[in-house]
């Protein structure tokens, strides 16, 4: 595997500034219906998107919709961005690199491993510049309190689903000898070398850079190139010429699930109990991809997480049957699929939709 020198890319600023800026994602003429949420023999809700599947060499096996319009990826695309970090320098192991792949929960044992990363750089909490937050769990707020002084607890950037990412990008600058307090500049060179990444593994140029929750940017892609990127990460360990940077990510991701979710979540879950990358995102975005670099992404347009983990997994053990255990799956998916409830019992389901079944054999 192969490990590239960090990378100046002196002719990006001027790219960035010539790229079409589009003003809006794919339409609703050009979705079509993903799930359906089924009560009591009633269909309730439908859920309309996109969805793709590339192959291990990046092509499209099947698609849904209008996966090659443009969305924001947001959270999905956090193993790239680890990839961009370490490039330029990050110190980041084993847990620590998961953690900069995913969104967790802010834990006790999430905050204190981006606060390791951030320890090792010379740098605390303060340096991050992701919103202060509580944990995500009501027992992750109990511990905080139990653990707070006098005073009670506070919000902690380091309890930011995102702080690993941030941690990372950090280390990154500090490393590389550059400026902390602009890590998040468009134009900062940890910034610009996520920017060469993406371009890089999702194989088109970033159409659009916007401003994510936790204030890092957020590039423009398509699901075709959301997926193709993926891809290319999740086949990193077994492929001789890959990059050893995205070896190391998947690599953590797989050893290390808990750190890019939390314990009960869903991607933990999956990778935990299925062997695959899985990484969600924000507003209704879903990638998924086996260790051969089959990858599924997809996008539901009202932003709802019902559809995610059912199309992906489903179209994945369609497309790549051999990098699934199909005896794990029902259970993986009856945990993983939202509840339809009625009086705390189960009255009901997410279905998949008819344009998914007619992709399936």
């Amino acid at each position: 595997m192969t490990m590239p020198a960090p990378q100046q890319h002196p002719d990006l600023h001027e790219s960035r500034q010539t790229a079409r800026s589009p003003s809006a994602t794919f339409t609703v003429g050009e979705a079509v219906e993903l799930v359906h949420v089924v009560r009591n023999g009633f269909i309730e809700s439908r859920t309309i998107g996109s969805a793709v599947v590339t192959a291990p060499d990046g092509s499209v096996l099947a698609s849904l919709g209008s996966p090659a319009s443009l969305v924001y990826p947001r959270s999905t695309l956090k193993p790239l961005q680890a990839i961009a970090s370490l490039r330029h320098g990050a110190r980041l192991v084993e847990e620590q690199i998961a953690l900069a792949c995913g969104s967790h929960r802010g834990t006790a044992r999430h905050r204190q491993t981006a606060a390791t990363v951030l320890s090792y750089a010379g740098m605390d909490e303060s340096f991050l510049q992701c919103p202060p937050a509580w944990p995500a769990d009501p027992a992750g707020i109990i511990e905080m309190a139990g653990d707070a002084g006098p005073g009670g607890p506070l919000q902690t950037p380091l309890a930011y689903n995102c702080s690993g990412k941030h941690a990372g990008f950090l280390s990154a600058a500090k490393h590389g000898g550059h400026d902390v307090s602009t890590y998040l500049d468009l134009d900062h060179p940890v910034q610009r070398e996520v920017a060469a990444v993406l371009e890089e593994y999702c194989g088109e140029p970033v159409a659009h850079w916007g401003v994510d929750g936790c204030g890092a940017p957020a590039p423009v892609l398509s699901l075709n190139g959301l997926a193709r990127g993926i891809g290319k990460v999740a086949a990193a360990p077994h492929r001789r010429d890959s990059e050893v940077h995205a070896a190391s990510v998947a690599t953590a991701m797989l050893e290390h699930p808990w750190a890019v979710h939390g314990e009960t979540n869903t991607n933990t879950v999956v990778i935990r109990e299925l062997g695959v990358l899985a990484k969600l995102g924000a507003d209704g975005v879903m990638v998924m991809a086996a260790q051969d670099g089959t990858a599924v992404a997809v996008k539901a347009l009202d932003g709802g997480t019902r559809a995610g983990n059912l199309v992906a997994l489903v179209l994945l053990a369609q497309f790549a049957p051999t990098q699934i255990d199909l005896e794990a799956l029902p259970g993986v998916l009856d945990t993983v699929a939202p509840k339809i409830l009625g009086r705390g019992k189960p009255v009901g389901r997410v279905q998949l939709a008819r344009p998914v079944l007619d992709l399936l054999d």
